[in-house]
């Protein structure tokens, strides 16, 4: 053979090896979800889907706004609103025949008007303080599942299960922080729960993506319940419950934070399996320190780790500066395959705001916009925040500063 015929063969042999490994490279990535396309997104809370009605409204409404994708809360507090064998259907829609299925008809009325549908699940908080409990709810099953604060962590551990929850709800009163009963992420039970209610809801509907709410500590209080304990306790080598946290405050910090970093690769992982291309985000307290140390959500390490496809920062402050800051510092801390979500509370806005923000964040650096939440937009300002928020080619798109707010 001469050398250059050796040459050609070898030359030919690594370009079909180059192919070959090409098409390996693309198996290998065939469950990985292609990065999103950009979200004008609406946050749509559970009171939209109480009846047929309201459901065909909400996205209607959504697509004359301009809104290219939905975030639909399916699970408010330890319930559903899709057909379940493992959560109980929502109270809220005790006066709607059994066969309305919410989710159903909202993929179903989404997909017609070119709407994506991200399922968004309140993970951690399940009840309200002061109501009742419907039949089959999980704390009413387990209330030795809950988070328990602090002030109630010794009556909590010698008292029965069955009064806890009371506890629980006398310990936290006046705690604005606190928005009712939150399970506990140490306790393996829930952790089991959790993964398997992401499973049944992702493999029965098509939705894009799965958005997690409330993958959170409410504060620094929480969780002094046995099961966080007696972990604590194993990894810390002490031999007192109650006394490990204080002997070790720094370490039951991480251990917090460990705890729901762990929830959040199960819970991802579990979606992903279930449905090639989902894409999963968070929604997240914007400020990282206040995120970190305070509610335990230590967001930039779950994006370092590659557990989440997109980050919302809440950045739902009326304050136009730390609205742009939240966004730029998040955008900066984000790495750059992972697109952010700018969180914008239209509640606290009036539409040239909210219209305002959306400009803001684009201009910081956001891929996309989630606006919290439909409730907040009036039926008269659809065409005039599509046509002055989303109608982005447009050179007559007004500059930030120039419309209302402070």
């Amino acid at each position: 053979m001469s050398p250059r015929g050796a040459s050609d063969r070898l030359g030919l042999t690594g370009w079909l090896l180059g192919l070959w490994l090409l098409g390996l490279s693309a198996l290998s990535h065939a469950g990985v979800p292609s990065p999103p396309r950009e979200p004008k997104g609406l946050w749509v809370v559970r009171t939209a889907l109480l009846s047929p009605q309201s459901v065909d409204a909400v996205v209607d409404d959504a697509a004359r706004a301009g809104f290219n994708a939905l975030f639909v809360q399916v699970r408010g507090r330890g319930d559903a609103f899709y057909e379940s064998r493992l959560v109980v259907r929502s109270p809220l829609l005790a006066n709607q025949p059994a066969r309305f299925d919410p989710l159903a008809r909202l993929l179903d009325r989404a997909r017609g008007r070119g709407l994506e549908v991200h399922a968004w699940i309140n993970v951690l908080l399940s009840a309200h303080f002061g109501q009742p409990l419907p039949p089959g709810h999980v704390l009413r099953a387990h209330p030795e599942w809950v988070m328990v604060p602090k002030a109630a962590a010794q009556a909590g551990l010698v008292g029965r299960p069955a009064d806890r929850l009371r506890l629980v709800s006398q310990a936290a009163r006046g705690d604005g922080d606190v928005e009712g009963y939150y399970l506990s992420p140490s306790s393996p039970a829930v952790g089991d729960h959790l993964e398997g209610v992401v499973r049944e809801l992702v493999r029965g509907y098509a939705v894009a993506g799965l958005h997690l709410d409330f993958i959170r500590y409410p504060g620094t209080d929480y969780d002094y319940s046995r099961s966080t304990l007696e972990s604590f306790r194993a990894s810390d080598g002490g031999k007192d419950l109650l006394g490990g946290p204080a002997r070790d405050p720094e370490g039951f910090d991480a251990f917090r934070r460990s705890t729901v970093t762990g929830l959040v690769r199960r819970l991802a992982a579990a979606g992903r399996s279930e449905r090639q291309g989902l894409v999963v985000s968070a929604a997240v307290a914007p400020d990282e320190a206040h995120a970190v140390s305070q509610r335990f959500q230590d967001w930039p390490r779950w994006l370092d780790l590659g557990l989440l496809d997109a980050i919302c920062p809440m950045a739902y402050t009326p304050d136009r500066r730390l609205f742009r800051s939240q966004i730029e510092s998040a955008v900066a801390r984000t790495p750059a395959k992972v697109p952010v979500w700018a969180g914008i509370g239209a509640y606290r806005l009036n539409l040239q705001g909210t219209v305002e923000r959306i400009r803001l964040a684009w201009e910081a650096g956001a891929a996309g916009v989630v606006v919290f939440s439909h409730e907040s937009i009036g039926k008269g300002d659809l065409d005039r925040l599509r046509e002055q928020a989303f109608a982005r080619s447009e050179p007559a798109l007004p500059r930030a500063g120039e419309l209302g707010g402070r």
